[in-house]
């Protein structure tokens, strides 16, 4: 068993599960001077086309290759610092959410598969729930999304897909630009 805090084990999980999934190189993240502009993501991930519509400050992702899976999209937007958020207020807010999600498109159901996180509040961490989306034709949907904490800011990343695998994989291979957005602290 590891002896990483939990928060390193979980980025290195992140960063290890994005590069065996996508391979080395496949996604650039420059950390931005200032705030990104509507019109340019602040990096860019091969085979997903990223779109700012006007008026918005989530950057969503549009899968446009058969790796990520047609039709899969990743969103995140940026907040300020946050480091009092536990997993188990995460947790909470995730049981809300899906009651929410669910209330405005009536006959949808959404299940939470699983909830992962740091404990405590030491940064960096991360916070994860897995849902399935049925909505009400049958068709499925698998979620991941999670709240990113680092030392300039923190994040809400949305993975999904038409797999489980499929939305897990796009929430590492997109996890570790935005964390690089967000800061990570100096290697000890």
């Amino acid at each position: 068993m590891s002896t990483l805090p939990l928060t390193q084990r979980a980025l290195r999980l992140l960063l290890l599960s994005a590069l065996l999934s996508v391979g080395v190189g496949t996604a650039q993240a420059e950390t931005p001077a200032a705030a990104p502009t509507a019109a340019a993501a602040p990096f860019a991930v091969s085979g997903w086309k990223p779109q700012r519509p006007n008026g918005t400050d989530v950057t969503f992702f549009l899968c446009e290759d058969a790796k990520c899976g047609p039709g899969s999209k990743v969103s995140y937007r940026l907040y300020p610092p946050n480091t009092t958020m536990t997993i188990e207020q995460f947790r909470a807010s995730q049981e809300q959410t899906i009651k929410l999600l669910d209330q405005r498109v009536p006959g949808q159901t959404t299940t939470i598969l699983g909830v992962d996180g740091d404990k405590g509040t030491k940064l960096p961490r991360v916070f994860r729930v897995r849902r399935l989306k049925v909505a009400p034709d049958g068709t499925k949907e698998y979620q991941v999304s999670g709240v990113l904490f680092g030392l300039k800011g923190s994040a809400s990343l949305i993975s999904s897909a038409d797999s489980e695998k499929g939305s897990t994989t796009n929430f590492a291979q997109f996890a570790i630009p935005v964390m690089v957005l967000l800061g990570l602290p100096p290697r000890q």
